[in-house]
């Protein structure tokens, strides 16, 4: 009958080497726990956010972002069709209310799942006819108040709850060489925070949050670095 032979147990070089080896196990065992709860956090945290509505072209949820003391706020940030920019090009229209923007149920579901809204306002690059560089920005970024103060308004009537919304002014947008259709910059953006920390700054956690996802959603660093009152360090914010 064979007789089995095992291999003689593993000897390490040194004490220190099997202290070694034991620490990198551990790490890499409690590194493992950890991407697995992150993941499964993540995939829960995404199955509580209602889904896309179909009048917003881009979606973007980003979670846990610090301020510059630490404190953490999660946004969902919505870029909207051209059926809502179009609304937004007639002045008249945003001052006297005559047209409103219908808002889809999954739509009021969506805005409805924010502790806050914040409503983004923006100008396109033209100036008025006549008036100097410094004089049409200084109206057209009077004019992107008044688009987020309308949008403010539109959400405001279709949320049943009362929750906080913000009106975010980011100006007039930078001169750009031979643009012929300038439509664009006028883009309809609402933000949502999903959640935060007490006393969280919002200003701050919202920029990280752009510049974080500038290179997933080119928009965010068209909003941070192309328009007169967000290039700065700090946003501009209607009363």
């Amino acid at each position: 009958m064979a007789t089995l032979t095992y291999p003689p147990p593993r000897q390490w070089r040194s004490r220190l080497h099997s202290l070694g080896w034991s620490v990198s196990t551990t790490a890499l065992a409690a590194f493992s726990v950890w991407l697995v709860s992150a993941t499964t956090r993540e995939l829960t945290l995404a199955d509580q956010v209602p889904p896309k509505p179909k009048q917003v072209i881009r979606d973007i949820v980003v979670r846990d972002v610090p301020d510059s003391s630490g404190r953490a706020a999660s946004f969902r940030i919505l870029l909207f069709s051209d059926e809502f920019r179009w609304r937004l090009n007639s002045v008249n229209r945003i001052e006297d209310g005559s047209v409103q923007p219908f808002f889809s149920p999954e739509m009021k579901e969506v805005l409805s799942e924010a502790e806050e809204i914040i409503a983004v306002g923006a100008s396109s690059e033209e100036v008025p006819a006549g008036a100097s560089f410094d004089q049409g920005r200084a109206r057209e970024e009077r004019r992107a108040a008044r688009r987020a103060d309308q949008i403010a308004t539109w959400v405001r009537s279709v949320v049943s709850e009362p929750i906080p919304v913000r009106k975010l002014n980011v100006g007039h947008h930078e001169p750009t060489e031979g643009a012929q259709d300038t439509s664009d910059q006028r883009r309809v953006v609402i933000i949502l925070v999903l959640d935060q920390d007490k006393n969280t700054n919002l200003d701050e956690a919202l920029r990280e949050a752009m510049a974080r996802e500038s290179r997933r959603a080119p928009i965010f660093e068209t909003l941070l670095t192309r328009y007169s009152l967000s290039a700065g360090t700090s946003f501009a914010w209607v009363p």
